[in-house]
């Protein structure tokens, strides 16, 4: 038996591909968003530079 797709079945292939398609958009266009908030938060845990938390001495 062959299997010859019905008209829903071509519909809903189209609306997953187009689906598929805008999430992967979507993922690469968010990579200098994820990226930048990896850098920040790596900023924002990092130690403090040796002697920044002294007092200064005059």
């Amino acid at each position: 038996m062959i299997y010859r797709p019905a008209r829903g079945d071509t519909k809903l292939l189209s609306f997953s591909r187009e689906l598929v398609r805008d999430s992967l958009v979507a993922l690469r266009n968010s990579e200098s968003i994820a990226r930048a908030q990896r850098i920040r938060d790596e900023l924002v845990n990092a130690e403090p530079a040796r002697g920044a938390t002294e007092p200064a001495e005059a």
